[in-house]
C-alpha cells in the first residue's frame, strides 16, 4: 500500500549511494508522518475530510467521504508531517492560454507515475493499482483502482481510457493538440491496442515488446470523462461535428474551463481570461495520507496571470504568491538570496537540469543557410567558438555545468565524455574548420561569405520575456562574431517563438535543451516520429541523414524491447550518434532556482524542470503540501 512501487524500471536505474547519501544529508527534516497506514482506518474506512466537504455531506450536498473514497485509495506519506486542511496555494502564470503546461504539469495524475521527491528511483502505481507484463513483454494487463470517481461523482472506468485513445488520440479530427499522435503509443507506425477486458482491467498489446509502456502510462493524462465529451463528439452524436469538438478540447479548455470533471487534486471553478484561474478541491479525489486524511490539503489553488516575471518576483518577495519556480531566472537570483533572510521564503537550488540551446533549422529557407547547417564541421566551429566559462560566470553567477550536446547527467546512459565533446573553448580550431568548409572573408568585412557570395548571417529567435536568454544569446552572437560569423537577435513573445518553431519559421531557435534527462521523452526532438520530426529537421523523413535514420530506428527498438542489456545498447548508439554528429548545439547545463513562502508545509527539498517528469510543477506534490497558518 505504502508508495505502491512497482520493480525499479530498466531506464531508471539506482542513483550511486554516494548521490543519495548527499540528497538526504540535504533534509532539514525527517518525515513525523507514519510511514504505515493504521490497517483498521483502510478496514473500518473511517477515513478524514476536510472541513468544507464535511458541511456539504451534512447538508446533503455530497456522499460521505467513505463512500467517495475507492476501495483501494492511493495512501501518501507526506514529507515531512501530516499536513492541516485549508487555504490556497498561491502561484502565477504568465498567460493562460499560452501556459497551459503550468497547470497540467501540476496536477497529471496519471496510471503511473514517476517516484517523488525528485529524483526518481522508480516508476509507481497511481490510479492503476496492479500491472502486469506477460508474452514476453507484448502483453500488458493494468488494473485501475475500483471506486475511482470523477469529480462529479461519475465512476472513472476503462471505457474513459479507450475514449481519449480511439475517439481522441488517434482520431486525425478529433484530436486538437498535438499534432501528430502520441508516438510512444506507436509500433511500426500502428497505433498499440488497448481492449477493455471489464471497466476496471485494461489490456494493452503489441506485436512487439511493449519497451517503454510504463513510462507512457507515466505521462500526460490519457483519460478524460467520456460521459461529458461523447456527446459532442461525432462518432456519438450525429449533429454535432469536428470543429466545435476539437474547440472544446483544447488544451486550455481541458485543464482551464470550469464544469469538466477532473481527476485531479483541484478542478477549475473560475477562469477569468487573462486575470486569473481558481481550482477547489475535488471532493472524490481518491488519494490519503498515512493518517487517513483525504488529499488534497490546501482547500484551492490558484494562478493569477502576471505578463511580467520580474512583477511575478515582485508579488512572490511580498508574500502575495507562495511558489515561485516557473519563470525564475538565474538573473533573479542575487535578489532572491538577498530577501530570503527575512524569512517570509525559503529559497532552493535544484539540478543541473537542461541548459541553453540553439536549433539549427536544417529546412532553412534560405538555401546556402540551409546548407551551411547541415554541415557538420560548421556545427563543430560553432561549438567551438562560444566561450562556455564566461557564459557560467556572466550569467549563471557560477550555478552553470558548460557541456556539449549529450544526454544530461540525470539519465542513466550519461557519459562524461560524451556531455563535453566539442564543448572546448577554441576559436582558432573553430576558424580552421570553417575555412576547410569553404567560409571565407574574401572581403576582408570580418565576416565570412556563403557559397554564392553573400554574408554569412542568420537570425536566433529568443524569447524576449526571459532576459537571461537575451543575455546568453547576445554573448553566443559575440563569439561568432569574433570568428566572422554574423548573428543577429530576433526577440519574440512565447505565444509566438513556438509556433514559428514548429512551423519550421526560423533559422536558429534558442530554448532549453530537450531531452536532457530523458530524450524518448520528447522524442519529437531526437527522432523522426512523423514527416514534420524533428522540429529542427521537418524533412529528415524523406532527406536524411543517414544517422539520423540509424538513431530512428535504434529508437524504435528501445521502445519495443524490455531486455535491460539491449536497451542500454540501443539508448548508447543513439547517444553516441546524436553526439558525434552535433545537430544541435548545447551551452552546458544550468542549476534550478525556485522558492516557496515560508507558511507553507510539505515542500519538497529539491526538484526539477525536466519535461518527463512533469515539470517542476508535479514533482512539487502539490496535494500534500499545506498551509500552516
Amino acid at each position: 500500500m505504502l508508495c505502491s512501487c512497482l520493480a525499479p524500471d530498466p531506464e531508471l536505474e539506482p542513483l550511486s549511494e554516494t548521490r543519495n547519501e548527499e540528497i538526504i544529508a540535504k533534509r532539514e527534516i525527517i518525515t513525523s508522518a507514519p510511514l504505515k497506514i493504521d490497517s483498521a482506518i483502510l478496514m473500518n474506512r473511517s477515513f478524514n475530510e476536510a472541513p468544507m466537504l464535511a458541511a456539504k455531506v451534512k447538508a446533503g450536498e455530497l456522499p460521505p467521504v467513505s463512500e467517495r473514497l475507492p476501495d483501494n485509495p492511493l495512501v501518501v506519506v507526506p514529507l515531512e508531517e501530516i499536513g492541516k486542511y485549508g487555504g490556497t496555494i498561491r502561484r502565477a502564470l504568465t498567460s493562460d492560454i499560452a501556459q497551459t503546461q503550468g497547470p497540467v504539469k501540476s496536477f497529471n495524475d496519471n496510471l503511473m507515475g514517476y517516484e517523488r521527491p525528485y529524483p526518481p528511483k522508480s516508476i509507481q502505481l497511481n490510479l492503476a493499482d496492479h500491472f502486469v507484463l506477460s508474452d514476453d513483454g507484448k502483453t500488458a494487463i493494468v488494473n485501475i483502482r475500483k471506486g475511482v470517481k470523477w469529480s462529479d461523482g461519475v465512476p472513472f472506468t476503462v471505457d474513459d481510457i479507450l475514449f481519449w485513445y480511439y475517439d481522441m488520440a488517434f482520431n486525425d479530427s478529433a484530436r486538437s493538440t498535438p499534432k501528430i499522435p502520441p508516438p510512444y503509443w506507436q509500433v511500426d507506425g500502428k497505433p498499440i491496442k488497448l481492449e477493455k477486458i471489464d471497466d476496471h482491467t485494461l489490456k494493452i498489446s503489441s506485436p512487439k515488446p511493449l519497451g517503454r509502456v510504463r513510462k507512457a502510462l507515466s505521462h500526460e493524462d490519457i483519460a478524460y470523462p467520456k460521459h461529458i465529451l461523447a456527446k459532442h463528439h461525432p462518432k456519438y452524436n450525429p449533429d454535432a461535428n469536428y470543429k466545435d469538438f476539437r474547440d472544446l478540447t483544447t488544451s486550455a479548455q481541458l485543464v482551464m474551463r470550469p464544469g469538466l470533471p477532473r481527476l485531479s487534486a483541484w478542478v477549475p471553478v473560475e477562469w477569468v481570461r487573462g486575470q486569473r484561474i481558481v481550482y477547489e478541491r475535488n471532493p472524490y479525489y481518491w488519494k490519503i495520507d498515512s493518517k487517513g486524511n483525504q488529499l488534497p490539503y490546501a482547500d484551492r489553488y490558484s494562478f493569477e496571470i502576471i505578463q511580467d516575471p520580474k512583477v511575478l518576483l515582485l508579488n512572490f518577495i511580498n508574500s502575495e504568491l507562495d511558489l515561485f519556480g516557473r519563470y525564475t531566472q538565474m538573473d533573479m537570483y542575487p535578489t532572491l538570496k538577498s530577501e530570503e533572510k527575512k524569512g517570509r521564503f525559503k529559497l532552493r537550488v535544484s539540478g543541473p537540469i537542461d541548459g541553453p540551446a540553439f536549433y539549427f533549422n536544417w529546412d532553412a529557407h534560405n538555401p546556402v543557410l540551409r546548407e551551411a547547417f547541415r554541415n557538420k564541421n560548421v556545427r563543430i566551429a560553432l561549438s567551438h567558438a562560444i566561450n562556455r566559462e564566461e557564459i557560467k560566470e556572466i550569467i549563471y553567477f557560477g550555478l552553470f555545468d558548460p557541456s556539449g550536446y549529450s544526454f544530461g547527467p540525470p539519465n542513466p546512459y550519461y557519459s562524461n565524455e560524451a556531455h563535453m565533446k566539442y564543448s572546448e573553448y577554441d576559436p582558432k580550431k573553430s576558424r580552421a574548420l570553417l575555412e576547410d568548409a569553404g567560409y571565407r572573408d574574401t572581403d576582408s568585412d570580418g565576416y565570412r561569405e556563403f557559397k554564392d557570395g553573400t554574408r554569412f548571417e542568420m537570425n536566433i529567435n529568443v524569447t524576449s520575456t526571459k532576459k537571461m536568454g537575451v543575455d546568453v544569446c547576445e554573448i553566443v552572437a559575440e563569439h561568432w562574431g569574433e570568428i566572422g560569423i554574423k548573428a543577429n537577435l530576433n526577440p519574440m513573445l512565447r505565444e509566438l517563438i513556438w509556433p514559428h518553431f514548429l512551423n519550421g519559421e526560423f533559422d536558429i531557435h534558442n530554448w532549453g535543451q530537450s531531452g536532457h534527462t530523458d530524450p524518448l521523452g520528447e522524442m519529437f526532438m531526437w527522432i523522426i516520429t512523423g514527416p514534420k520530426t524533428p522540429y529542427w529537421h521537418r524533412n529528415a523523413q524523406s532527406e536524411g541523414p543517414d544517422w539520423l535514420h540509424e538513431a530512428t530506428r535504434n529508437a524504435e527498438r528501445v521502445l519495443t524491447t524490455v531486455d535491460p542489456a539491449k536497451v542500454r545498447e540501443y539508448m548508447i548508439r543513439i547517444r553516441d550518434l546524436h553526439t558525434d554528429n552535433i545537430p544541435v548545439i548545447v551551452v552546458g547545463s544550468a542549476y534550478f532556482v525556485w522558492g516557496a513562502n515560508s507558511r507553507l508545509g510539505n515542500v519538497p527539498w529539491t526538484s526539477t524542470n525536466a519535461y518527463v517528469y512533469r515539470g517542476w510543477g508535479r514533482s512539487l506534490y502539490n496535494e500534500q503540501i499545506y498551509i500552516k497558518q
